[in-house]
């Protein structure tokens, strides 16, 4: 093909590379499959990938764009200035060397563009010939020719005359004015965008007339209104577009919009009412007052309550959070909403299926209708939806759903947020879900006993319903308003709120609750005295209850009244000696010690069989003289009268030294031994007796289930995991299992750690602990109790007659069972023995574990992670190639499988968190390739396709990332 005949051929500024090679062709009377051929042959062949439609695009590497310079007479520096994909890409062909060319589609991997203006063309070339060009929002008026250049799938687009809209190119005059005096304008109108687009989809109300209008005035001859106002959707919310953005872009409405929420995130958007008031009033629709007020979702929701969240804060990660435009709010692309392409030549257009929307899996939805019905039954049982988070519904973790929905409810697809409000409208309220169950226990209360009566302090609630009720009265001022507006459908207004008195428990009600705790108490024990003052009973406290009843009766100011005193005394009569607790409580002990035994003053009662009361009755008999009359009378009641405490002082004053022990070296001090020997040292009756018998070894002790103050706690505790096993059948509980209110969970917990520490100090396990064997063997198990909780998963999922097949994989590995047992199979041999055979009992033995799986088996994440931290080392980076394959392992593959499941995820999975700590860039927000790239122009910067790569950089600085752009500057590769 010769190249003079057709002259010098200039590209158009933002030209696409294929609308370029179409003039081309035309210039030269050929079809552009006919130029494509000649740039990309290759010994006969075409090296070219992809199809050819009319909005595709091509990619050329450099010996394809040398032929195409040669075609058009045009220096190739010139063209990349013009062509901003001229060098955006190096693809690969599939016949070796030589040109190649990739055509590539769709609004996901080629930038925006639409038709070039064709007078504007026509200008440039001298020719009237279609042209494609990238477009930037702000470019799509023609503003000298009146004219939309107007995006559409399948086709080269279309130029839409706005001569009856003269608004559409007031408003790009406005839009170029915004982006250049606001730094943040075309993040702005990103957001309007969402919010106009938003509102299209909706339907219009009746006193929308602007737009009706502008589709009709812009509408082509013969062209179906459904299909034109699908297409047409941002020429027909552009003016509105530009004019949201104006005001989303004032800091003063920033600033006025978290004023007017009063520190409260808002519930919806009708709290904000002067930013509602703004709005309307700029876009010249006030009845948009009234429609947005009951909005809860949405992009102009979210808006405003990342406005309010942020506080308008300076930081840049403020600024992010604000202006981000969220997948399920971005507006559909237009090959996803247009159901056909419309034809030219009258023939019938070709049906198109309707995509998925972008970002949702079936696979989520159908988790989600899952989760739905769940949520369903739960409101249909307790009416509401105020689950907290570690609730379970039935099996399924409803709490722990629900939160993970309320964290990013602004987020949720726009169906399900419907289908939740719907449901109920609460269910991601910006305040705590126990003030919701509160305020639904307190409504409940209300309709079955009538008005809560505020002002007479709540009298027909309990104590804990009517505190809380008192307590929203005090803070009804701070409360959100939405909270208030609930408040006031119970009953309580601001005015019932400043009238409202506390609500108090009668004094009586509550002696007599004291007054049953302790008789059970005194039942069980004998008495009141060797309650301490910190013991509970069956979670009453009552040490602290009879420490209030001991100081109110020895005060004057507020004396215990005498039948309450006489009420204690029936139970106890030394409930409240004269004399100190802990003489009591020594006497008690002494008195159980001496029931069954003669008690020999003349030996020191030293054939007790507890010797510290033996040591307490010593004690007692030599100061029996100064004891009072009552204290003599309960020793007289054990045999302590006054003959028998002289004859144990005379026992104490004739009783012989303690025999002399070995000399022991000679040293400055005066030994132990040599003290006792002195005739002179004290001949105390302990030391005596300490002196004539050997010292007897101390048994260990348990700390629990021993001492009388703490063996009610323990039976207690018992009781309540006897029942929990009855239920589920075992005891591995989560640590937040709460039975009945009793905090199971945390106290399994505790006995779990007291038996390790034992076990590390080499003591014997406590006798106590034989009673929780009993219920469930592997209470204690030596290894994980999560690993313990999930084969009770497995063997509870085994006796409901699920599908079970360890072989064939059922249940399935990606589920959190099957996740489970793939574990369990793959680690087999490095299990505890007794884990083995617990296996074993569910259809898991050794040779089960040997023919897991049949394909090769799946590498943890573990060993992964360890590849590419050694990788990272090596070479400073984690963007390997796909195929790179270390030490057996395909890191390419698993690093792109981890790109490919971020895109999915909300929030980092914990293999992507630790990812990003070894290279922050790992999955960048573009394309990987360029990573790759940048990596290998730092390593070698001389390098010829470096610094060509550089140079294009430099060229398309502003097409940039703002972060690309920081990693080129701080790597010293560009200087700005």
């Amino acid at each position: 093909m010769s190249g003079g005949a057709a002259g010098r051929i200039a590209a158009l500024n933002g030209e696409l590379t294929l609308s370029f090679l179409t003039r081309i062709a035309a210039r030269y009377h050929l079809g552009i499959r006919d130029v494509l051929a000649a740039v990309t042959d290759v010994g006969g062949l075409q090296n070219l990938t992809g199809m050819l439609y009319p909005d595709s695009e091509i990619h050329l590497n450099a010996q394809a764009r040398d032929r195409v310079a040669a075609l058009c007479h045009v220096p190739q520096h010139v063209l990349e200035q013009a062509l901003p994909a001229w060098t955006r890409e190096e693809p690969r062909g599939k016949y070796g060397t030589g040109p190649v060319g990739r055509l590539m589609r769709g609004e996901e991997v080629v930038a925006a563009w639409g038709p070039a203006c064709p007078a504007c063309t026509a200008a440039r070339t001298g020719r009237e010939v279609p042209a494609r060009r990238y477009l930037a929002p702000e470019q799509r008026v023609c503003a000298r020719h009146r004219y939309w250049l107007l995006y559409l799938p399948h086709t080269g687009g279309l130029t839409v005359p706005l001569g009856r809209c003269p608004e559409v190119i007031e408003a790009q005059r406005g839009h170029a004015r915004l982006l250049h005096r606001s730094p943040i304008g075309a993040q702005a109108f990103e957001v309007a965008r969402a919010v106009t687009n938003s509102w299209w989809e909706e339907p219009w109300p009746r006193q929308e007339h602007a737009w009706p209008a502008r589709l009709d005035a812009t509408r082509p001859d013969g062209a179906d209104p459904g299909w034109w106002k699908v297409a047409a959707r941002d020429l027909i919310t552009y003016p509105e577009t530009v004019a949201l953005a104006r005001l989303l872009a004032s800091r003063p409405l920033q600033q006025r919009a978290v004023a007017e929420s009063g520190g409260h995130l808002p519930y919806r958007l009708g709290e904000l009412p002067a930013l509602l008031a703004e709005v309307a009033h700029e876009l010249q629709r006030p009845w948009l007052v009234h429609r947005l007020a009951a909005v809860t979702h949405g992009p102009l929701f979210t808006w405003a309550h990342s406005c309010v969240r942020t506080r308008v804060s300076g930081e840049a990660t403020a600024h992010k959070a604000l202006w981000r435009v969220h997948s399920t709010h971005r507006p559909r692309p237009l090959s996803d909403l247009l159901p056909h392409v419309p034809a030219a030549d009258g023939t019938p257009p070709v049906p198109r299926p309707v995509m998925r929307l972008r970002g949702h899996s079936l696979q989520a939805e159908r988790a989600f209708e899952r989760s739905l019905a769940h949520a369903h039954a739960y409101h249909q049982q307790f009416g509401h939806l105020a689950v907290p988070k570690e609730d379970s519904f039935g099996d399924y973790p409803l709490g722990a759903w629900l939160s993970n929905l309320r964290t990013r409810h602004t987020r949720v697809p726009a169906h399900q947020a419907a289908a939740l409000h719907a449901l109920y409208p609460w269910w991601n309220a910006p305040w705590s879900t126990l003030w919701q169950r509160t305020w639904h226990q307190a409504r409940d209360h209300m309709e079955a006993n009538g008005p809560l009566e505020p002002a007479s302090g709540f009298p027909t609630t309990g104590y804990s319903l009517g505190e809380w009720l008192y307590l929203q009265c005090t803070r009804y001022p701070a409360l959100h308003p939405e909270q208030q507006r609930l408040l006031t459908q119970i009953g309580i207004d601001a005015a019932a709120a400043a009238a409202a008195h506390p609500r108090r428990r009668s004094y009586a009600e509550r002696f007599q609750v004291g007054l049953a705790h302790a008789r059970t108490f005194a039942d069980v024990h004998g008495n009141l005295a060797v309650v301490a003052h910190a013991a509970m009973h069956d979670s009453y406290p009552l040490g602290q209850w009879l420490g209030n009843q001991r100081r109110g009766r020895r005060s004057d100011r507020q004396p215990l009244p005498a039948e309450r005193a006489q009420a204690l005394a029936d139970i106890d009569p030394w409930w409240n000696p004269p004399w100190g607790l802990s003489w009591q409580r020594h006497y008690y002990r002494a008195r159980d010690a001496a029931v069954g035994s003669l008690l020999q003053a003349e030996n020191g009662f030293s054939d007790l069989d507890d010797p510290d009361s033996a040591d307490w009755l010593w004690r007692q008999s030599a100061t029996y003289d100064e004891l009072s009359e009552e204290q003599r009378q309960l020793l007289t009641d054990i045999g302590i009268t006054a003959d028998v405490a002289r004859s144990a002082r005379e026992h104490a004053r004739t009783a012989p030294p303690r025999p002399a022990a070995a000399p022991a070296p000679h040293t400055d001090k005066p030994s132990p031994v040599g003290k006792g020997a002195d005739p002179a040292a004290s001949t105390h009756r302990r030391r005596t007796r300490r002196a004539a018998e050997p010292e007897r070894p101390r048994e260990p002790r348990s700390r629990l289930g021993h001492r009388p103050d703490l063996r009610q706690g323990f039976e207690t505790a018992v009781a309540h995991a006897r029942a929990y096993a009855a239920e589920h059948g075992h005891l591995a509980a989560p640590r937040d299992t709460r039975h009945d209110g009793y905090p199971l969970g945390w106290w399994l917990f505790s006995q779990r750690n007291r038996a390790k520490q034992r076990a590390r100090d080499g003591l014997p396990p406590s006798p106590h602990l034989t009673e929780l064997a009993a219920i469930d063997p592997w209470w204690n198990p030596p290894w994980n109790i999560e690993w313990q909780r999930n084969y009770y998963r497995a063997r509870n999922h085994i006796e409901a007659g699920e599908p079970y097949d360890p072989v064939a994989r059922i249940p399935a590995p990606s589920t959190v069972l099957g996740s489970w047992i793939t574990r369990a199979c793959l680690t087999y041999h490095q299990l505890h023995p007794d884990q083995q055979h617990l296996l074993n009992a569910i259809g898991i033995t050794a040779q089960t574990a040997r023919q897991w799986p049949a394909t090769p088996r799946p590498r943890p994440h573990a060993e992964a992670l360890q590849h590419a931290r050694t990788w990272a080392a090596e070479h400073g980076h984690l963007c390997p190639p796909i195929k790179t394959v270390r030490n057996g392992f395909p890191l390419g593959e698993w690093l792109d499988s981890q790109r490919q499941l971020a895109k999915k995820r909300a929030s980092p999975s914990p293999t992507q968190q630790i990812l990003a700590m070894i290279d922050p860039w790992w999955n960048p927000p573009w394309p990987i390739l360029w990573q790759r790239t940048y990596h290998h122009a730092l390593e070698h910067p001389r390098h010829p396709a470096a610094r060509n790569w550089i140079h294009n950089q430099q060229r398309g600085w502003l097409l940039l990332h703002p972060h690309q752009q920081h990693l080129l500057t701080t790597a010293e590769l560009v200087n700005v």
